[in-house]
């Protein structure tokens, strides 16, 4: 039996994909990739937390927005990217 709900288990791997994603495309250094996985985290859980909804009716698995969660992710991603180290 495992000790994560689906919700947990969803937003860790919808933030290791989006991590991993943007450090093979916007990465430089091994140093970036825990800080990229922590951004993907952080805009997952805000979009998650605050509810945050476009107006359409699309499917909420576990009931987590994954456009809304994906998209602010990717703006965090990409303003962290931008930050030199």
């Amino acid at each position: 039996m495992s000790a994560l709900s689906p919700a947990a288990l969803l937003l860790l791997l919808l933030t290791t994909t989006h991590a991993t994603l943007a450090h093979v495309l916007l990465g430089r250094t091994w140093r970036q990739l825990p800080i990229f996985w922590v951004t993907a985290a952080v805009g997952c859980l805000i979009a998650t937390l605050l509810g945050w909804r476009f107006p359409l009716n699309l499917p909420t698995p576990a009931g987590i927005p994954m456009l809304e969660a994906s998209l602010l992710a990717w703006v965090l991603l990409i303003v962290v990217s931008r930050l030199r180290p």
